[in-house]
């Protein structure tokens, strides 16, 4: 902060001779509390009037009692959360209590479960305000409770959105106490929970601080993205499971949105569009129907005459056997957004750590590569093998800010290489049929980009748009390309599978049962039945009942069309 004019304190205050301790100190809190923004000790000692010793003592001494903050990077100073657990009248001072009143009572009318807010203040969060619904939360809805941030909802959230060496050095200071059966003790495990939390833009809490509360909970951001509060839902277990708790999320969100005036640069939206008019010219089969948070990555396998696909959010990785038409899955402890069987058995799977061989029978994950090691804020996202066995693959920032993705290829033997970069979210791709075409989506952008491909030696040119929806059509997310050279679409937020020409142009749309659809693939023995993955992710309780099968797989078969065989990874 610059000021150009100093401000003045109060004349009765800091100047006057003889002055006690006590006094000094009130002044200081004084000038913090009519200052618009953070000070730094050059600025209180400017405005104070004090000598730098006694103003270094009195600081000291207030942030040792809770009364100021230190914001160690901005090397600024505030008014401490010590108040609100003093003065009820303290709570007009913060602003963001007063912005989240109103949208507390509103969420917990609407809901009927307890509202909280809550802020980081050093290695714990503090409650500020909470709007209780009657169940029996109260011992963990006091106003001025200090609640650990590696076993809440509230504290994950907060913390999964922080700069990511601010988040490491603040992990690395947390003593990890167990305080259930269900807390997570470890970094790395609280590592892997933060990167979920974010990839899904909301936090979950089960029985981990308190063996009889349940919550979820959503960041409120500041006007550059950065995380300053969040606000949950809190109840018993017994009616705050973790589908309930997934279903509400899309409503927290919402109000935290609204208590910021940010959205935080997310890219998964909120609403989907309205259900568009029925159509029954295909039949459309729910061969698995789970509640898949985010299922992706659909890949045919003739060899296992199986679907292999993901849960990026839960995390697992799924197998539909289509022979016993069974799908069975395995819980990974990361998330996992690509599962391509291998030449020599097994899968490559990606995770935030890298790329990962698995082995099925012994749920055993390996180091393969990981090509993004130098950018710990990415993660993997869609991948698919071209027409020689190497593995094409795009990523994210977890936070989804704009313009951070890059596409990698990776070969046989681990050996990788950056193909291109400045994606925001890298999705879908594909091949033409004669191989001189590669397709890939940019989800944010809403387009469908075309390289000039040589299978031979692996490499890509002169990128260009080739599809582009409207912003009132739909999210492109993954994608198929038929034995005709036409990309088949899953768009997200549409309901619908979209089919379109090798000049660009669209032939056909396939309405879903869910609004959702988010990546397609040919599969079975003649390669003419399309799989679709779907999500339900950030989907109200009311979209829900109106979709219930959302996060699903589908089958359906289109007539007179087929797939092009699927590549298995050459490592």
């Amino acid at each position: 902060m610059s000021i150009k004019e100093p401000i003045t304190a109060p004349e009765e205050s800091i100047s006057a001779a003889g002055a006690g301790v006590l006094e000094k100190a009130m002044s200081l809190l004084n000038i913090l509390s009519i200052a618009r923004a953070p000070m730094t000790f050059t600025e209180l000692l400017r405005a104070g009037n004090l000598p730098k010793a006694t103003l270094h003592r009195i600081l000291a001494t207030l942030m040792r009692e809770g009364l100021l903050r230190h914001d160690t990077y901005s090397k600024t100073y505030q008014l401490g959360f010590r108040l609100l657990e003093l003065a009820h009248e303290v709570w007009s001072d913060f602003d963001l209590r007063l912005a989240a009143q109103d949208e507390l009572i509103k969420l917990r009318n609407v809901v009927g479960e307890t509202a909280q807010l809550a802020v980081l203040d050093g290695d714990s969060i503090v409650l500020i305000a909470s709007e209780e619904a009657g169940q029996d939360v109260r011992l963990t809805s006091k106003v001025g409770l200090r609640l650990p941030i590696h076993a809440t909802a509230l504290g994950k959230v907060i913390v999964a959105y922080l700069d990511p060496q601010k988040q490491v050095e603040l992990l690395q200071s947390l003593t990890m106490k167990a305080y259930t059966d269900h807390t997570l003790t470890t970094i790395d495990h609280i590592r892997r929970e933060l990167d979920l939390t974010r990839a899904r833009g909301y936090g979950l809490e089960y029985m981990e601080f308190d063996s009889s509360v349940a919550s979820v909970s959503a960041p409120i951001f500041d006007i550059e993205g950065r995380p300053i509060g969040a606000v949950s839902f809190t109840g018993a277990p017994a009616h705050l499971d973790a589908a309930r708790a997934h279903s509400l999320s899309s409503t927290l969100i919402g109000a935290a949105r609204t208590i910021s005036h940010n959205a935080g640069g997310q890219f998964m939206s909120i609403e989907p569009k309205a259900v568009p008019p029925d159509d029954a010219r295909f039949n459309i089969q729910c061969v698995a129907q789970t509640r898949s948070l985010l299922g992706e990555g659909p890949t045919w396998s003739p060899r296992d005459s199986a679907l292999y696909w993901v849960d990026i959010l839960t995390p697992a990785v799924h197998c539909y056997d289509t022979q016993k038409g069974v799908d069975t899955e395995v819980k990974l402890g990361s998330m996992v957004s690509v599962a391509i069987p291998k030449a020599t058995g097994g899968l490559l799977v990606a995770t935030p750590g890298g790329l990962m061989t698995l082995d099925l029978d012994s749920k055993n994950l390996r180091f393969f590569c990981h090509p993004e090691s130098d950018r710990p804020g990415n993660r993997y996202n869609d991948g698919k093998c071209d027409r020689m066995g190497r593995l094409w693959i795009g990523t994210l920032d977890m936070g989804t800010a704009a313009n951070r993705g890059n596409l990698f290829r990776v070969d046989a033997d681990g050996t990788w290489k950056k193909m291109d970069s400045g994606f925001t979210v890298a999705n879908g791709l594909g091949w033409s049929p004669d191989n001189k075409r590669m397709y890939f989506a940019d989800s944010p952008r809403r387009t469908i980009y075309v390289y000039d491909f040589d299978l031979l030696t692996g490499s890509i040119e002169n990128r260009r748009a080739f599809i582009t929806l409207d912003a009132s059509d739909g999210t492109p997310d993954g994608m198929t390309v038929d034995e005709e050279g036409c990309l088949w679409i899953a768009i997200w937020d549409a309901w619908r599978v979209s089919r379109y020409s090798p000049d660009g142009q669209e032939m056909l749309r396939v309405k879903m049962p869910v609004p959702r659809p988010t990546s397609c693939c040919f599969g079975g023995a003649n390669l003419d039945t399309l799989y679709v993955t779907s999500a339900s992710v950030r989907l109200n309780e009311k979209a829900l009942e109106s979709a219930p099968l959302s996060g699903s797989l589908f089958a359906i078969r289109i007539p007179g069309v087929r797939g092009l065989p699927e590549t298995t990874f050459a490592g």
